[in-house]
């Protein structure tokens, strides 16, 4: 069963007990944090350069980049992980549960938090740092700064699901998981 259709199907199951939906979403995440030990929080550029017939022009990151962004790290950080053919050819992946963080009425820069899961065992934690290193250099949106960190036992998945609402989880990245 997919992340989409998981948290669908537990929040149907607890709705009475879930009046809200950022009740629902960290329910949802806290029972699927044992999967997920690896916390990662990214820094986003908060303006990118567009080049076109007319020229250049500066635009602001929005959270629909935040999407694309995160979408093409996790390409680039599951070929660093399998290696091209594996990624590719074969569809092994590391399985995230990412969330946008910061923008609009906050008046936080944009950032991601993501939880990942699915770790090979020849990927030690040590050598982490370093594929998300790798996989950013492709990734024009990312920023320097990044943190890599072990998630089990701190309340990752609580933090991270901070910004999620009663009424939306429009955050959290679902097209991702």
């Amino acid at each position: 069963m997919n992340l989409n259709a998981e948290i669908r199907h537990k929040s149907a199951i607890q709705a009475p007990l879930n009046p809200n939906i950022k009740v629902a979403v960290k329910d949802f995440a806290m029972s699927i944090a044992d999967k997920y030990p690896v916390a990662l929080t990214l820094t986003i550029k908060q303006t990118q350069r567009i080049k076109n017939a007319n020229g250049v022009f500066v635009k602001k990151v929005n959270e629909q980049d935040c999407e694309w962004i995160a979408k093409r790290f996790t390409q680039k950080l599951n070929r660093e992980v399998f290696g091209k053919r594996g990624a590719e050819k074969y569809g092994k992946a590391l399985k995230y549960f990412a969330v946008v963080e910061g923008g609009g009425y906050t008046g936080k820069n944009l950032h991601l938090h993501m939880a990942i899961g699915n770790l090979p065992v020849h990927v030690k934690m040590e050598e982490l740092d370093e594929l998300v290193s790798r996989a950013k250099q492709y990734v024009e949106g990312v920023d320097e700064q990044h943190v890599v960190a072990m998630a089990t036992d701190c309340g990752w998945m609580d933090y991270i699901t901070k910004e999620v609402s009663k009424s939306n989880s429009d955050a959290v990245l679902w097209r991702l998981a």
